[in-house]
Order: C-alpha cells, then sequence, then structure tokens
C-alpha cells in the first residue's frame, strides 16, 4: 500500500470514528432533552433554555434549567436519579444485536439453500408462553375485543413479523377469557403475598363513581411500603359494584376485600372525600374492629379527608355563594338521564340561573350555546381554532380551564356573541366583564396550582399542610383587598 493509499484510509477511519461519536453524542443529548421542555414565551423563562421535566412535576423549586445537555444529562443522575447513559447503552446493544443477526443470514445465504434453516430460526424466538402473556397484556391495556384472535388482519401481522407464528397463536377467544382469569388470579396472588408482607400499614383510599354503562363502582386502592427494596407501593385491590353511596353499602364490599387479601390486622389509614357517606363508613369499620377483632381503630384519627375535594369545595363556596342552593350543580350534572321536553325547559331555567353568577356565569351560557349545535362549534372552532372546554359544572378546575382558553379568545368570543346576539343579548360580555374575568381568573390560579401539587404520589402531608397555608393566606389577601 503507498503512503497516499494509507493516508485515504486513516482519514476514512477517523471520518467513520468522527461520524459514530457525533452520532453517539446526539442521541445521548436527544435522550437527555427527552426530560426537558424549552422556556414558555411570555415568561421570565429563557426561551432557548431547557427546564427539567421531574423538577417540575415534583415541585421543586427553583426548576433546574440549562442549555447545555451535559449539564442537564448530570443533574438528572443528581437529583433524580435517571441515568441517561444506561439507556444508550440499551440502545448500542439492541443495534449490535441487529448487526449480528444480519451476518448470521448473510453467513447462511452464502452457504446455499436456506429455507429449513430460516424456520429453524423463526421457530426458535417463538415461545408460546410469552405470546400468550403478550397478547394477553395487549387485550385488557387497549381494551380490544377477544375477538381479536379471529381477525384475519392480526394474523397477517403476526406472520409478516414471524412467518412461523401461525401454529404458536389461538383462533378461539373463549381461550382468550380463560388465560385472562388464569393471569389475573395469578397476579392477584402475587398482590396478596406482597401486601401480607409488607413493612407499613396498609393505607386504603376510596371512591364512588358510575361507569358509562350504569354501573355503580366502588374502587378500592391501597397504599403500603413493601418488604423487598422496602419501595412505596400502590395497587388497585378491587373494582366492584356497591348497592348506594351510604358508608353501610360501602362497607358491605369493602370487607370482604380486607378478608379476601387477609389485611384486616393491617389497615391503616382511609382516604376518601368529604362526604358525610365516608363518615358513616369509617364509624362502621372502627364498631366492627372493635366488637370482631379486639381492636381499637379510631376513625377520627385514621381517616383523612382529601385535599383536592377540600379546595373544590372552597372554591365553589366563592364562585356559587348564595346563588345555587346544595345539589342543584349536581342536579344539572345529571340532566343528560332527563328527557328531551324537560331538558330544554331546565336549558332556559339554568341560564337565568347562571346568569346570577355575573360575567362567569354569562361566559358560561356562552360556551354551552356553543356547545349545543354542531354547526355552532364548527364556527366557533372557524373563528378560534378550538373549543373552551365545558366539563363537570361541579368541578371547579374546569371553571378554572375555561377561563384560561376563553381570556386567550377574548375577540372569537366577542365576534360569535355579536353574531348571535339575538339568542345571547343578555349574555353579551362587555369590556368591564372580561376585566372582572380576568380578575377571577387570577384569583383561581393558586388554587389550580394547590391542587397539582396536591395530587399523585409527590403529595406527601408535609406538603399538604404547607399547601393548606398558603390557601388560607390567598383566602386571608383577597377578603382584605376586597
Amino acid at each position: 500500500m503507498d503512503s497516499e493509499s494509507a493516508s485515504s484510509l486513516c482519514l476514512a477511519s477517523t471520518s467513520t470514528q468522527s461520524s459514530r461519536l457525533g452520532a453517539k453524542r446526539g442521541a445521548i443529548a436527544k435522550a437527555t432533552w427527552a426530560y426537558t421542555r424549552l422556556g414558555r414565551p411570555n415568561t421570565t423563562e429563557l426561551p432557548k433554555t431547557h427546564y427539567c421535566l421531574p423538577c417540575e412535576r415534583e415541585n421543586r423549586t427553583p426548576i433546574y434549567s440549562s442549555t447545555v445537555s451535559t449539564n442537564q444529562r448530570l443533574h438528572l443522575q443528581s437529583a433524580h436519579n435517571i441515568i441517561i447513559e444506561e439507556e444508550q447503552e440499551l440502545s448500542t446493544l439492541h443495534s449490535k444485536v441487529i448487526e449480528q443477526i444480519q451476518q448470521l443470514y448473510l453467513q447462511v445465504e452464502s452457504s446455499g439453500p436456506t429455507t429449513e434453516i430460516d424456520t429453524l430460526i423463526f421457530q426458535r424466538y417463538l415461545n408460546r408462553p410469552v405470546i400468550n402473556e403478550a397478547l394477553i397484556s395487549l387485550i385488557v391495556l387497549h381494551d380490544l375485543p377477544f375477538r381479536l384472535v379471529q381477525w384475519p388482519e392480526f394474523h397477517t401481522l403476526c406472520r409478516v413479523l414471524n412467518p412461523e407464528s401461525g401454529p404458536f397463536l389461538t383462533t378461539a377467544h373463549s381461550y382468550i377469557r380463560v388465560k385472562l382469569e388464569e393471569s389475573w388470579i395469578n397476579a392477584k396472588d402475587l398482590l396478596r403475598r406482597k401486601l401480607q408482607s409488607a413493612i407499613s400499614s396498609i393505607h386504603l383510599s376510596l371512591d364512588i363513581w358510575t361507569s358509562p354503562q350504569g354501573y355503580l363502582l366502588l374502587g378500592v386502592v391501597a397504599h403500603f411500603v413493601e418488604l423487598q427494596d422496602e419501595n412505596y407501593v400502590k395497587a388497585l385491590l378491587a373494582l366492584r359494584v356497591v348497592a348506594g353511596h351510604s358508608g353501610e353499602d360501602q362497607f358491605a364490599i369493602l370487607l370482604p376485600i380486607l378478608q379476601d387479601y387477609g389485611i384486616i390486622q393491617q389497615l391503616g389509614a382511609i382516604v376518601g372525600d368529604n362526604a358525610s357517606t365516608n363518615d358513616t363508613l369509617c364509624r362502621a369499620i372502627e364498631a366492627y374492629y372493635l366488637k370482631n377483632e379486639g381492636l381499637c381503630w379510631d376513625a377520627s384519627q385514621w381517616q383523612v379527608r382529601c385535599l383536592g375535594h377540600i379546595i373544590n369545595l372552597s372554591v365553589q363556596a366563592f364562585l356559587f355563594h348564595n346563588i345555587f342552593a346544595e345539589g342543584d350543580l349536581k342536579a344539572y350534572d345529571e340532566e343528560e338521564d332527563l328527557g328531551r321536553q324537560e331538558r330544554e325547559l331546565r336549558e332556559s331555567e339554568k341560564q337565568v340561573k347562571f346568569r346570577l353568577l355575573g360575567p362567569l356565569g354569562q361566559l358560561y351560557n356562552i360556551v354551552v350555546h356553543i356547545c349545543n349545535s354542531p354547526s355552532r362549534i364548527a364556527e366557533f372552532l372557524a373563528l378560534a381554532g378550538r373549543r373552551i372546554p365545558l366539563d363537570n359544572r361541579t368541578r371547579w378546575n374546569s371553571w378554572y380551564l375555561m377561563l384560561e382558553v376563553a381570556l386567550k379568545h377574548e375577540t372569537s368570543l366577542d365576534t360569535y356573541s355579536k353574531a348571535h346576539f339575538e339568542d345571547l343579548e343578555e349574555d353579551y360580555l362587555s369590556p368591564k366583564d372580561w376585566e372582572k374575568l380576568k380578575r377571577i381568573f387570577d384569583f383561581l390560579r393558586p388554587f389550580y396550582r394547590a391542587t397539582m401539587a396536591a395530587q399523585g404520589d409527590g403529595a406527601t402531608l408535609d406538603r399538604v399542610l404547607f399547601t393548606m397555608d398558603i390557601i388560607i393566606q390567598v383566602f386571608t389577601k383577597s377578603l382584605v383587598s376586597n
């Protein structure tokens, strides 16, 4: 090899190594930025600076920010135990595996006929129990019908991925039901063992809601610290049909669940909303434990009230004070069960009632007017490019979110109101009304942030107490300013 060829080869090798190194660094940087967001416009945040999402989710102050991926990666590792390099190594390993498979096929192809060898290779990667578990997970997690296994398109996809997969796939939907039950029993047994060996009390959070099919369901979620690794764990214990909302009805469902999992002796706190039925439930638990288990489970000590629900009640008192009687809003939320004529009559009554709220109620009536007709929705979409959210009227956060979007699209709402002035004359919002809506929005913002801080696994007791102190200060300051 002459010196010019050697030099060219050296340069090519160096270029290839540099390219691979650059690609690796780029991949690591991309993986790092996936845990961040860019600064928001029209704020004090710098637009080109990346802000740490884990810090934001954990409500850390200040939120870590950087324009350098290396600094951000070191922060993720030290503050959140997120190691980007390990993920990159997995990606590199995956690439190597693919490369080895490609080399294997090249070797086989160069040695002659490959049909028999291909069949053996494809079959080697088929494992019936693993396939069944993956299939059950796919159906359950994505709420797919059991008859998926009878779809020709499903089998076509599997055959494309592995031509030898046919004999390993069931075509009987009844088989899925059997495997699903087996999977549920195995998972339940595993959870039962974890609960019984927990190194903490088993704390429960309960809630009742109505399913789209009209079933009244009681959800029971356990919170505990497991023996292995001493990790905090939360798990859904049951989702059972309950006869009614009363505390007695709930206890009739809860007790068999505790007995089934064998955790009666380990019961800790009961977390629920502020409904009086939950007080009845906790008193029923206290009486049962004293009479049948010889244990003192003090309802006044172990009943924990949901902070999010407390915030909801306090803001409802601000929004609807002296306007709605108790139960009015709940009745409005259940109006879809009424007949058409009765619903139209209630709609007229509601418009008058909500108008008593002032600009907030007027805005609500305008949004309802938009949502009541597909053609009006399309008309407003053409003006604003999006809809104004209108959710459960008893959830104050939905009022805040409605205000947030409405204030951004004030011009579009004004144009729409003028176009339908005959219907919306009494709800038309003047410039002074919009100023009031901005003040209401500013008042509600701290409560919205408090709700976000008080939800999820990060809502520790000290954070809840701190949040309540802040809320009291906001109320006090607002009363003084008014």
